[in-house]
Parts: C-alpha cells; structure tokens; sequence
C-alpha cells in the first residue's frame, strides 16, 4: 500500500498489519491557529499491534497520539475506530496535585504539604481512579512494576520516575483494549526502562493494541509499525552562541554575564535527614559544592534526588530543621527565599508541570481552547527574572530585550508570541531552559532537563550548557539517568540509593 506525504511531513511503516484495523486514518490532517502540524496522514494500526511513533521535537508526535486517543478531531481527513473499543492514555503528565484536592498557587507547596492527611497514598489514588478494582489485580499490578513497597506512600512525596510508574499502573488496571502512551519511558532510570519494555511485550501478548510515542533509540523488537514524522526546521545554534561569546561584531552585546560573587561554599551539608509520615528518604547527607564545580547527581527512581534538589532550591521547609548552609548562609539565619532564588535557574520535570497546569490544564496537547491572558513563551522566559509565575509585575524594557535575544540564542524566537502551552514539549523545555540562564545564575540545577527534547536538540543544549559553565565559571548540579544526556563540563559526581550516597568524587567521561 502506498503512504503519500508531503515536503513538511514524512511516515514510514514497519510491518504493517492491515486485517482487522482497529483504527484507521485517511488523508487526515490537523490545523492550530492556521499552523498545519499533520498533514496527509494514512495509517492502519491492527488489533495487537505495538506501533511507536518517533521524530523530532514539534513534528505533532503527541498531536497524532491525542487523535488516535480520540482527544483531538481532525480538521479534515477521516478517522475510523473499530466497534466498541475502549482506550486509555498514558500523558507525560500526571494530575496527582488535583487529586490530592490542592490547589496549586506555588511550587513549594507540594513539599509543605506531603503530610497533610488530605493527600492520598498510591493505593488510595489508585481505588479511587479505578472503578471495582481487586485488590489482587491492585497488589499484581503494582508487583510488576516493582512499586509494592510504595502502597501507603502519598503520591505527592514520589519521584518523577515513581510517579510515572503509578500512571501506568493506572492504565495497566483499566484493561483497555487501546493503549497509548506519550513518552512512558522519560524519567525512569535504566533498570525501569526494562521493566516496563518486558510489562508492555507482555499486554502485547495478552492482545493489548498499543501506541507509543518514544525516541528512535527506545524502540523495541515487539514494536510492528514505526511511524516516523519529521518537520525541516533547520538549526544552526552553535554558530549562534560562538558569535554571542567571542565576535566583536556581535549583534547581542546587551545579554550580559554577570560577575559571580565571591563564595566559600555553595552548598554545604552536614548530616541532613527528610523524613515524611516517619519514613526517611534522605539519610545523613554530606555534600560540599564550592564555586566552578559542576556535579553530576545519579541514581535510581526513588534515591532521593528531587527531595535533595528541594533543599538546595528552599522549596523544602525541612531545610531549616538540617544544618545547611546555602550561599555562605546558614538555612534560617535571615534569608528569604526569595534571596535564595535569586542565585538559582532552576529546571526540572516537576517545575515543568507546574507552569502547564498553572492555567488548570491537565493535557497542554490535549488543549484546544485556551484563553487570550495565557502565557506566551515570552512571559515564561521573563518569569525567570523573578521566580514568578504570572503577571504580578511589569517587566522592563531592557528585560524584554533581553530574553528575546535568549530566545534567538536558543533557536526558539519564533515562539515568542506563542501559547507556552501549543508549543511541543521540547520546545517548553529549552523555553524553560532559557528561563534559568536568563538572570546568569551563580547556580544551575538541572533536573533531567533533556526529557522531552530530540538527539538534535539535546546535542544543541549540552553545547551551549558547556559553553556557559567553561566560559562563565559556572556553578552546575545536573540530574540524568542517561550518559548520552552528560555534558562534558561535569566535573565531579555523587550517586545515591534508598536515601544513603553510595560513591562521589571527580568524575571521569564515560568511555
């Protein structure tokens, strides 16, 4: 059978199966406020097939798995589903802080809250998302995907590894005869990835159809179809960023570095603990970062890294009760929070979804309607300047200026009046990226900050991290489970499990 495409779009099939369909597409196609993002679609996804939807950030990846998902309608074309079948779909992000029944006014507040009674465990969510769930289907489901042990721990205090996995128990429990996952293996480590390749092979036998968008490099042998998009942006960013930092003639001399102050210690800790319902996720923590240092921090789903991360960003009220010193300063002695940011870009898969579901979305794909006041992209950069979210304050001339030169340096320009929430994943995260560089931090904490981005894009954002941290002596924490996603300005590392660090010291390139 032939599949047409045009010069914007390209799909490839991989051993197709075309009796039976379960769905079946047809000169499809989808338009956003005039932009096309499908274009002349033609697929048949047969009952039982694994089929993976891979290409680069932007190309409508997510677009296409909302329509199969039947979230999104076409703008024109046909789309067939087979009689009576149910399909469930697995987003990049989960709705745990709406269902904890909070209502998101600041970042911080998931970890102020991590007790409160209100908020469910994993168990408790789960009963409550599932209609007549067994509790033996409930204890197997969670078996598989090795989270048992996390059955009475509140789904706020999870990992995002931890959290992805509860999502998919979700899924796992609904028994849909559809499966659609967007990017299901992001934020697991190495020994989760395989976990999950072997549970999904394992719905695939049982006659489970699924859908997944994944990287190229994930795609596994029990996939059937590979349907691959592609857009023909061109890049040239490196070219950009040299000329930014060693041309004279340079067109961006007003985006300045500023001089890091003078410190001792960055951070410093002695023998921290975090505890939450009595249960210890970090244990006896001692950590010196001094200034120029750029850290590697590594370990399972579960270790602890974000509830470290918390501590050092003083979004966790648990660093005054541990002797840690931030900047020189002794947690509690004084400072503001505020004061702390101030010295802090910060990204990370939890900050992400924060800024998606500012506006009550639960699915910024999935979103077809979304008010004239949203923020633009433009206005997530700026918010960089005060750690805002929103419209609290005006922002000068000069930092306007300024982060619409980031966002040409970062090859995102043309987002500027765009929708932070129309925009593809990837794109939100370098937009974001440019939000923690914007204020040249004297810290730079990188919590797996290349989920979401294709191979272009992350060669293009360890390119310009280099670039910034040798040339601006800049301090860096980055958190990654993958070696290809390691900058090569790493300088040392520290690996921890169950809470406890296991081996730190210099770090050496991976060979």
């Amino acid at each position: 059978m032939y599949f047409p495409h045009s010069e914007k779009r390209e799909f490839i099939n991989r051993m197709p199966n075309f009796s039976n369909p379960m769905v079946k597409m047809l000169g499809l196609n989808y338009k956003v406020n005039y932009k096309t993002i499908l274009q002349n679609i033609n697929i048949e996804i047969g009952k039982g097939e694994a089929v993976t939807i891979t290409g680069p950030s932007g190309c409508g990846k997510t677009t296409l798995l909302n329509i199969i998902g039947r979230k999104l309608n076409p703008t024109s074309g046909q789309i067939s589903f087979a009689e009576g079948i149910t399909s469930k779909m697995v987003p990049q992000q989960d709705d745990f802080m709406s269902a904890s029944g909070l209502r998101v006014s600041y970042y911080s507040q998931r970890y102020e809250n991590q007790n409160q009674d209100i908020i469910p465990t994993v168990q408790e969510y789960l009963l409550r998302k599932v209609s007549k769930i067994e509790q033996v289907d409930l204890h197997f489901t969670l078996n598989e995907l090795e989270i048992e042990h996390l059955h009475n721990r509140k789904i706020l205090s999870l990992s995002n590894g931890e959290r992805k996995r509860v999502q998919l128990a979700e899924a796992l429990l609904q028994k849909p005869d559809l499966l659609l996952f967007d990017q299901p293996f992001v934020g697991l480590d190495v020994h989760a990835r395989e976990t999950l390749f072997r549970i999904l092979e394992k719905q695939k036998q049982a006659g489970i159809t699924l859908v997944l968008v994944s990287e190229s490099s994930l795609i596994q042998p029990f996939s059937d179809q590979r349907i691959k998009l592609r857009n023909d942006k061109q890049h040239c960013f490196h070219n950009k960023f040299d000329a930014f930092k060693n041309d004279e003639s340079n067109p961006y001399p007003d985006i300045k570095i500023k001089e890091k102050q003078a410190y001792q210690f960055i951070v410093k800790m002695r023998n921290v603990k975090v505890s939450y319902c009595g249960e210890g996720v970090l244990l006896d923590i001692n950590w010196e970062i001094k200034p120029g240092e750029r850290w590697l921090l590594q370990g399972p789903n579960g270790a602890g890294k974000t509830t470290l991360l918390s501590l050092i960003s003083a979004d966790n009220p648990q660093g005054y009760s541990n002797d840690l010193v931030l900047f020189d300063r002794k947690r509690g002695s004084g400072e503001s929070i505020w004061d702390i940011k101030a010295k802090i870009g910060f990204v990370s898969p939890e900050l992400h979804l924060y800024f998606i579901r500012r506006r009550g979305l639960y699915n910024a794909a999935a979103s077809t309607q979304v008010s004239s006041s949203s923020m633009k992209c433009l206005d997530v950069v700026l918010s960089g300047f005060k750690d805002e979210v929103g419209f609290s304050t005006t922002d000068s001339h000069m930092e306007v200026e300024t982060a619409q030169k980031w966002l040409h340096l970062l090859d995102m320009e043309h987002l500027s009046a765009s929708p932070f929430l129309h925009v593809s994943l990837g794109e939100q995260r370098i937009i974001l990226l440019a939000r923690a560089l914007i204020k040249s931090p004297d810290l730079l904490i990188l919590d797996e900050p290349c989920q979401g981005m294709d191979s272009s894009q992350i060669e293009r954002f360890t390119s310009i991290l280099n670039d910034i941290c040798f040339k601006n002596h800049t301090t860096l924490i980055y958190v990654t489970h993958r070696k290809e996603e390691v900058p090569s300005c790493i300088t040392h590392f520290m690996k921890l499990e169950k809470g406890h660090i296991i081996e730190s010291g210099i770090f050496k390139i991976f060979s």
